[in-house]
């Protein structure tokens, strides 16, 4: 009864996702291509085509999840170098996402959970496996996977307190699913133990893939040279990476106390859609600042620069002396703070932390991370960890928090070459 209303309510909706689309498309022009596979039209030969192959398919919704499996296709392609990948999204952002370089790896956008968009999405592409990353449950795929004999894993799944309680009210609904999939693998203790109360499938605890995460090849090339181009010199670079809505006035307004001209502030938020936003909250305070896509025409070492380009955060870690974790100074339970870590750069984090709890809490009993109550903490923290004196034990604890915590990739691997 519960899926016969699911799927009416899917069924009703389905029309005005064109609306929002459209919606979007107006602050995001990403949202406005590649329609066609979020309905699951496809070209009339591309049957034939996937016919002929072993496919792996990974569903990643959108930017974290995304980079988290960058090693694991590194590592999946030497291991079985004759089957192709085929690599879903949800978000423009997601899949924009850098991948390893190979003709065997296709991007897609999955299409929305209708029965009939589900069913002609995997006659399509027809994989041997299929694998959702961290907590992407859909009914109707999950249900279509199960009836097609189409193994399906969580991988890397990861459930808050706060998302087990939302969970939890409708376990009637949502414990047949789980029970579908063929194996559910964890990053840690308490979401094994959340997604226990849920299904009776075994847990196997794996580990963090967004730990064996590697930036760019090319990180350290860019960053000079965005250095460069910012005529920075003996700046304190502050990188405010990954804010959300109404955190970048109150980051900018400590930073502005401070009244110290050594400082260069670079706002990175979350969402290429808010750039905008950001630029007018910057000119309403009439504030000087440059734009990082217009760097290349800067005179003189700005103070304030606004991060308006996308798949840079690590070059902008990369020029950092210190980074402030954006989604964690209001509620919105912080972004992950791992990318800085593994940058071995001193990281501040605010009191929002629900939705890397687990990583944050750890980070903090290793030392390797400084976790603030109040933004009113922030000067006086950036003082202390912006000279360099008071940097190199921070630093040496995230190297050895990092070093700890890598290898989930192997085990992820392991895990997923049994169903071939």
């Amino acid at each position: 009864m519960q899926l016969f209303l699911y799927n009416f309510i899917v069924y009703l909706i389905l029309p005005l996702t064109i609306v929002k689309l459209l919606y979007r498309g107006i602050k995001n022009r990403d949202y406005l291509k590649n329609w066609a596979e979020r309905f699951a039209i496809y070209p009339n030969h591309q049957r034939d085509i996937w016919k002929k192959r072993k496919t792996v398919w990974i569903h990643c919704v959108s930017v974290g999840e995304t980079k988290a499996i960058y090693t694991l296709l590194e590592k999946f392609q030497k291991k079985f170098p004759s089957f192709h990948f085929l690599i879903t999204n949800g978000t423009p952002t997601g899949r924009k996402v850098e991948l390893p370089s190979s003709k065997k790896i296709h991007r897609s956008y999955l299409p929305y959970d209708a029965n009939f968009l589900v069913s002609r999405f995997l006659q399509i592409y027809q994989p041997k496996i299929g694998i959702l990353i961290e907590k992407e449950i859909w009914p109707n795929l999950i249900n279509q996977c199960d009836q097609k004999k189409i193994p399906l894993l969580l991988i890397n799944g990861r459930l808050s307190n706060e998302s087990f309680k939302k969970y939890y009210e409708f376990k009637k609904f949502y414990t047949p699913l789980f029970n579908k999939l063929s194996k559910i693998c964890v990053q840690n203790s308490s979401d094994k133990k959340n997604f226990a109360k849920l299904t009776s499938n075994e847990i196997q605890v794996m580990g963090n893939l967004k730990f064996d995460q590697a930036p760019p090849t090319n990180t350290s090339e860019k960053s000079k040279l965005l250095k460069k181009e910012l005529k920075i010199n003996k700046q304190i670079v502050i990188v405010a990476g990954s804010t959300r809505d109404g955190e970048e006035e109150i980051i900018l307004d400590q930073i502005v106390s401070m009244k110290r001209q050594n400082i260069t502030l670079i706002l990175v938020p979350r969402h290429p859609e808010r750039f905008s936003k950001v630029e007018s909250l910057l000119k309403s305070k009439k504030i000087k600042f440059v734009k990082r896509s217009q760097s290349s025409w800067v005179n003189s070492t700005p103070n304030i620069v606004l991060g308006d380009t996308m798949n840079e955060i690590y070059i902008y870690y990369q020029l950092a002396d210190v980074v402030i974790i954006g989604g964690s100074f209001l509620n919105y339970g912080s972004q992950n703070p791992i990318e800085a870590l593994k940058m071995r750069k001193p990281t501040i984090i605010g009191p929002s932390i629900y939705n890397f709890k687990d990583v944050v809490t750890d980070a903090i009993k290793s030392n390797a991370l400084v976790k603030i109550n109040r933004i009113g903490e922030l000067p006086l923290v950036i003082k202390k960890y912006g000279d360099k004196k008071n940097q190199k034990l921070l630093i040496n604890n995230s190297k050895k928090f990092i070093s700890k915590s890598e290898g989930s990739s192997n085990q992820a691997l392991k895990i997923i070459s049994q169903y071939f």
